[in-house]
């Protein structure tokens, strides 16, 4: 499989040639020091967004932060607005975050620290929160993702069912009305861009389903685990096609329309949500060792396998390669996960030298590597060799005035 992704390798190195790449570690770079440890990262559908929370010991207590190239990290406040002091922050943890970063999904905390209330919060940018409302009969709630727009909400709430309490899938409108999808089991895993799809559970059964607005819901095939692309009409992930001798768990897509499956590559392996064209995707395959990293390619309906990203992208990921990748709708850039744990965004098109992804390189970009002469890895660190300093102005100055069209 690697020889098959070193294919692609070479006509690569022409595009590299043409456009550079720019790989921008998620530091904690504008919290200062009393940060101890923080929750889920989510990045935003565009690539450039980061909501998060962080655990801060001056209060002794979990606040979402918002994360941007220019702007590093900032806590919110419950007017819509930010601050780098976390007393003025909101109390509670960060969800999901709309495409372009502008409303973040998140549950805030009040009342006696020692065994805090919670409500789920709608935060937008310079309005501030809206509070979701319990459905009829919950008697708790959490939300979890959110649409493009940032209008739809979907999480689940818990109901009184005898013997025991149950849980099923809930969806908030842009007003905030909670409605509750029968047939779902509470778990929702995606949800399209427009919020009128989700993946999710099918009641009383391990499968997953999906759910479409006025459609209704299908069940997946048993051992198919997939998550539903932007446009709602193709899921990715993986799928067991009993039809392979052996049975094999490998990456794929399913049409529920037609209740179609296709395998994408016959490995074992997974498949992320595509492109907006559903032509471009990133596999991960993975080898009958489970210790062993796995191989993540870039994947292209019509050619199958073309690019090995850690090949691809070798002198970017140097001694820390990724072990985990989601591509953008636009193709543009990879949400990665390197084996050392951290973060990262890569831009596949950008030019080497733009330092706050404006897809010029101008004044605001040489300001930006001055001002953090000396600092460790970050977007200023053009050359990625672990501190910004007279090689990355030096990159900077010589694509100085360039522009993408």
């Amino acid at each position: 499989m690697r020889r098959i992704g070193l294919v692609g390798l070479a006509c690569w190195g022409l595009v590299a040639l043409l456009y550079g790449q720019r790989l921008v570690r998620i530091d904690g770079e504008g919290l200062g020091r009393d940060i101890t440890g923080g929750g889920y990262i989510h990045i935003s559908p565009n690539s450039q967004v980061v909501v998060t929370d962080f655990f801060v010991t001056t209060t002794w207590k979990s606040h979402p932060a918002i994360w941007t190239v220019r702007d590093r990290w900032w806590y919110l406040k419950a007017d819509g607005g930010l601050t780098r002091n976390p007393r003025e922050a909101i109390w509670g943890y960060a969800g999901d975050v709309s495409y372009d970063g502008s409303v973040v999904l998140g549950t805030e905390l009040y009342g006696d620290p020692r065994n805090p209330s919670s409500r789920r919060f709608r935060w937008r940018r310079g309005v501030g929160i809206e509070y979701l409302p319990l459905p009829r009969g919950a008697l708790r709630a959490s939300a979890w993702l959110i649409s493009w727009d940032g209008g739809w909400v979907v999480g689940k709430a818990e109901f009184p069912c005898p013997p025991g309490p149950c849980h099923k899938t809930v969806r908030w409108s842009p007003t905030g009305q909670p409605e509750v999808i029968e047939g779902l089991g509470g778990d929702p895993s995606n949800i399209s861009a427009s919020g009128r799809e989700i993946m999710d559970a099918c009641i009383f059964t391990t499968q997953h389903a999906f759910w479409r607005e006025g459609w209704g819901i299908r069940c997946a095939r048993p051992g198919a685990y997939l998550g539903v692309a932007w446009d709602g009409r193709v899921a990715m992930g993986s799928a067991i096609f009993f039809d392979h001798d052996p049975p094999l768990g490998a990456p794929a897509r399913w049409f529920p329309d037609e209740d179609r499956y296709e395998m994408l590559v016959p490995a074992r392996g997974s498949a992320t949500v595509p492109t907006f064209d559903g032509r471009l995707t990133v596999v991960t395959l993975r080898g009958e060792d489970e210790w062993e990293p796995p191989l993540l390619y870039l994947w292209e309906e019509g050619r199958g396998l073309t690019i090995d990203i850690n090949a691809a992208y070798a002198d970017l990921l140097r001694n820390n390669p990724a072990i985990g990748a989601s591509i953008s709708p636009d193709g543009r850039y990879l949400d990665l996960v390197l084996a050392s744990g951290a973060v990262a965004i890569l831009d596949r098109f950008g030019i080497q030298g733009d330092v706050d992804g404006d897809d010029c390189v101008d004044d605001a970009d040489l300001l930006m590597v001055l001002f953090r002469f000396g600092r460790g890895y970050s977007p200023e660190d053009v050359n990625v060799d672990g501190i910004v300093d007279e090689q990355d102005l030096l990159m900077v100055l010589s694509r100085f005035g360039e522009c993408r069209e």
